[in-house]
């Protein structure tokens, strides 16, 4: 058993990082939570690895490319080229006369995520060259296959690539898109007798363009943009289903890190609905899985700015997987890590959370405590951390060391929130001041107008053109244009999204929060004797009263 006078603190211990790429912990201390065993199965249509920042999805798609490193096929959006999509001149010029390039979209992806499979298929084969590659691939369908003539066409689809159809994917990208740019270029010049370029290049010549010759091109645009997409890669499908022919040794296409910076904004929310639309129809290849990790305020933003008419979102619901954790669980993602930390160094023996806090808090035993304040795993490592920076040189913290400890994570907690929302909401640490030291449990009706028009009313001196729906609401509330009534519920509505308050209709209920719920909340349901409740969380960075 560990005794104290064998362990203390080091001001260099942590438990794991921020990020899942520096997580040291994050092979030997994963915390299996059935989630895996859904992603593996290739039947089981839940693609869509939903969740929050810090909820593990990156530790879930690591894990699983580990335990399947020879079959899992990872793509990073970085290394696919599509700046140089977002950036083509002619993409761009038929995209303003109104040609929807979705369908083009969908067939870069489907062109990357077949050839990559088939690259690692043969790669374990040691068949590296291209003629080899094609040559194994039409010994696999000789003359009396039943599919005889769509293999055929399949093959000679990629046959026209030749050598440069195996080279890398950054490369396979570009080569297809210039195919269709080409293409696209033919069409101008054959109705303007200009290329694109020209037209591009000088408003002036662009504005001239009538409105007859505008709809002329964006009909063959579209027709240029629909004819790939009949030619894309349909039948090379079947034939990548036929070749994946073994239930024991299914093939997995991992892509995570979409909520970066790898194209351009415009062109990043299309790309990613592309994705997803493509990801569902590649179920038609049995032992394969296109697999995708998203925040839920990205997929929320796709949705909202790619959205046709006639577009119905909860057909994508049957591809989520959204990941939940259970206290218990949070737990031993705790104590997993504590154990790897303390036992490599001073004992064989187990070593839990239990053994290095304070039994309690209060009236509060410090588990439930935690799991009060900790509702995702980067949350519960974050707070140890600061509780280790707190604990140096000690062997067990107290409550002076805990309190100094959840401190600093509450305000890096509030920090953190602010960063994952700020594409919608960059001023959110503004408009929560409205909560600041208020009781941990509030009416609505106690936020009087006066608190939210001051507020407004500093927010919009501060930042008059700032971006971001609530500015605007802030604005129109400065300008008498929304009540401050309709604007607090409206405040309350985007708190209890983001999670930083439950909200609570009825005495005789308990709060409802959107992580565990999933669902909204609309404005007729928040009334003034509705309550707020903050996430303990976010208390000391807001001066709660508990």
């Amino acid at each position: 058993m560990m005794t104290r006078r064998s362990f203390k603190f080091r001001k260099t211990d942590q438990i794991g990082a921020a990020a899942a790429e520096e997580d040291e912990f994050l092979s030997t201390c994963f915390v299996d939570t059935g989630d895996l065993a859904l992603l593996e199965d290739t039947s089981d249509h839940r693609l869509v690895v939903l969740g929050r920042t810090g909820s593990g999805k990156t530790a879930l798609l690591r894990r699983l490319t580990e335990k399947h490193s020879q079959h899992a096929v990872c793509i990073s959006p970085e290394n696919l080229a599509l700046t140089y999509v977002s950036n083509s001149t002619i993409l761009n010029f038929f995209a303003g006369l109104g040609v929807n390039l979705d369908p083009f979209f969908k067939l870069l992806w489907r062109h990357v995520f077949v050839v990559e499979v088939l690259n690692r298929y043969f790669e374990q084969r040691n068949c590296r060259r291209p003629r080899n590659l094609l040559d194994r691939l039409r010994s696999m369908f000789s003359e009396n296959t039943r599919h005889d003539k769509e293999m055929k066409e399949a093959l000679a689809y990629l046959e026209q690539w030749g050598k440069r159809f195996w080279l890398e994917t950054e490369f396979r990208v570009k080569e297809i898109a210039r195919k269709v740019e080409q293409e696209l270029d033919a069409e101008v010049r054959s109705q303007l007798g200009v290329p694109v370029a020209k037209l591009a290049s000088s408003a002036g010549v662009s504005r001239r363009l009538t409105e007859e010759e505008k709809a002329e091109l964006r009909v063959r645009g579209q027709e240029v943009i629909a004819a790939a997409q009949v030619q894309d890669l349909h039948k090379v499908l079947s034939l990548l289903d036929s070749v994946l022919e073994d239930r024991q040794k299914p093939y997995w296409v991992i892509i995570d890190n979409l909520d970066e910076n790898w194209v351009e904004e415009k062109v990043r929310y299309r790309l990613i609905m592309a994705l997803i639309v493509t990801a569902r129809e590649f179920f038609q290849i049995r032992n394969a899985k296109v697999i995708v990790a998203l925040r839920r305020d990205l997929i929320d933003r796709v949705f909202r700015l790619t959205r046709d008419s006639g577009f119905q979102e909860e057909k994508y619901q049957s591809l989520y997987l959204p990941l939940v954790w259970e206290k218990s669980q949070i737990i031993e993602v705790l104590d997993t890590r504590i154990e790897a930390l303390v036992s490599d160094r001073y004992t064989k023996q187990p070593v839990s959370h239990t053994d290095l806090l304070p039994s309690k808090v209060g009236k509060v035993r410090v588990t439930e405590y935690l799991t009060a304040r900790a509702i995702r795993p980067r949350d519960i490592i974050a707070f140890f951390n600061h509780c280790i920076a707190a604990g140096t040189n000690l062997a067990r913290l107290g409550a002076k060391q805990l309190s100094k400890a959840e401190g600093e994570y509450s305000r890096s907690r509030l920090r953190a929130l602010g960063d994952e929302w700020s594409a919608d909401y960059p001023a959110l640490l503004d408009f929560a001041k409205l909560l600041q030291r208020r009781p941990a449990s509030f009416k609505m009706s106690a936020v009087v107008d006066e608190d939210v028009e001051e507020l407004c009313l500093e927010i919009a001196a501060n930042d008059p053109g700032g971006r971001g729906v609530l500015q605007r609401n802030a604005m129109k509330v400065v300008d008498c244009i929304l009540a401050a009534g309709d604007f607090k519920v409206f405040l309350m509505q985007v708190f209890y999204r983001l999670g930083l308050v439950g909200l609570k209709a009825y005495r005789h209920e308990g709060a409802v929060w959107a992580a565990e719920s999933g669902r909204g909340v609309s404005a007729a349901e928040i009334g003034e004797d509705t309550s707020v409740v903050v996430h303990p969380m976010y208390h000391r960075a807001l001066g709660i009263r508990s």
